[in-house]
C-alpha cells in the first residue's frame, strides 16, 4: 500500500480554489470538515461494491456518473451558481 494521500490532495486543491485568502481558522476547518465528510459519504459506499474480480458495468457506470456530477458541481462554484 502507497503511503499517498489522495484525499488530503484533493482538500489542498479544493481549498486553494475556494476559501477567501484570509479566511478565518474556524471557516477552514468547517469547510475542511465538510469536504471530508462529503467524500466519506460518497467513497465509502463506492468502495463497498467494488469487489474482487473485473469491474461490472454497473460499477463503472456509478463511477463515470459520480465523476460527472461532481464536474458539474465544480463548474457551478467556479461560475457562482453552487
Amino acid at each position: 500500500m502507497s503511503n499517498r494521500r489522495l484525499m488530503a490532495e484533493q482538500w489542498d486543491s479544493f481549498a486553494r480554489a475556494t476559501l477567501p485568502r484570509f479566511a478565518p481558522p474556524i471557516q477552514r476547518q468547517e469547510m475542511r470538515r465538510a469536504f471530508y465528510a462529503g467524500a466519506q459519504g460518497i467513497v465509502t459506499p463506492f468502495l463497498g461494491f467494488l469487489g474482487p474480480g473485473p469491474v461490472k458495468p454497473e460499477e463503472l457506470e456509478a463511477a463515470v456518473d459520480l465523476q460527472a456530477e461532481l464536474q458539474e458541481f465544480a463548474q457551478l462554484v467556479k461560475d457562482g451558481r453552487a
